[in-house]
């Protein structure tokens, strides 16, 4: 993980950030002559970032599209009138999210803004999409920069929220955890259930025929890939070349024919956490350890710890 840390007093140090990090932009300071500082704070991982970013006084900022990430906004504070070429004006206040545009130049208006941003690279998250929903795109493209419903926007605020706190801002994981590595697969699934997008639209199109089960021989050789591979992320193109189809198709036929993809990791993760233990011994702290399995919350991991083996964490490393 890569953190950043910058405060700006002049609106020729915004536009230099928004240049290195995001788009062109010409930025003008307005209101009522307060001093005007932008600040942001930054936790980047594989093919994501959050940010906290939030403007003291008003400003006016013409902005180029970004090219390279989707850029998604939950307002905190403040408040945000986008006017875009390809999507109207989108006015948002505490607890709106949108998406900056990713086509056509904007002007964006903000006054007191607070913003969590999430930012997701265009390019994984296009390959992502495909191994997941079987749609070959050159890009995902957006049909509204909103969410889809009220609901859909606290989802994408809860799915945010678990990332910040449980994944990026627990101290005892550290990069190669499972559970940072599969953050991205969180919000990219997030953000194409949130917005409209092409992917869903020519997956929709494809039709919504009930996913038959997976023959008993193809459940037991994904089965044991999961079991096997527990000690890495969640692999949707490992999922789709198994099976041969999409991975979503591939998740609801293993459920059909009975067997859950997500029950299968989290037992085999578990045992992959009491035998680092028993290796570790009590020396090594045992949320550490979990931590790199993937769990992230310590009182969930020890109550399904002890229910699966009858022993604390601790009692495991103490031999």
């Amino acid at each position: 993980m890569r953190r950043l840390s910058l405060r700006m007093g002049s609106a020729a140090d915004v536009e230099r950030f928004a240049a290195e990090f995001y788009a062109g932009a010409v930025v003008r300071p307005v209101g009522d002559g307060r001093d005007f500082e932008m600040g942001n704070e930054t936790v980047a991982a594989q093919g994501f970032s959050l940010s906290d970013l939030w403007v003291t006084a008003e400003i006016d900022a013409t902005v180029d599209p970004v090219e390279n990430a989707f850029m998604i906004d939950l307002v905190q504070g403040g408040r945000m009138r986008l006017d875009t070429e390809a999507y109207g004006t989108v006015l948002l206040q505490p607890g709106d999210v949108g998406v900056l545009p990713p086509e056509g130049r904007f002007r964006n208006l903000a006054e007191d803004i607070d913003l969590d941003v999430v930012a997701l690279d265009t390019a994984a998250l296009t390959r992502w999409a495909g191994q997941v929903h079987g749609v070959a795109v050159d890009r995902v493209r957006l049909s509204g920069i909103t969410p889809r419903s009220g609901a859909h926007a606290r989802r994408w605020a809860t799915t945010m929220v678990h990332v910040r706190d449980r994944v990026l801002g627990n101290p005892m994981l550290l990069d190669g955890s499972v559970a940072l590595d599969e953050a991205f697969g969180l919000l990219a699934s997030r953000f194409l259930e949130t917005f409209p997008n092409t992917v869903l639209d020519e997956a929709g199109r494809r039709g919504s025929a009930r996913t038959p089960a997976l023959p008993s021989r193809l459940v037991r050789s994904v089965t044991e890939h999961l079991r096997t591979h527990a000690h890495r992320p969640f692999d949707p193109a490992e999922l789709a070349r198994l099976t041969g189809g999409p991975a979503r198709a591939a998740v609801a036929g293993l459920r059909r024919a009975g067997t859950d993809p997500a029950a299968v990791l989290w037992r085999a993760r578990l045992d992959g956490v009491r035998a680092a233990l028993r290796d570790a011994g009590p020396a090594v702290p045992v949320d550490l350890v979990a931590g790199r399995w993937g769990f992230v919350r310590p009182a969930l991991f020890r109550t399904a710890y002890a229910r699966a083996f009858g022993e604390t964490p601790e009692d495991t490393a103490a031999g």
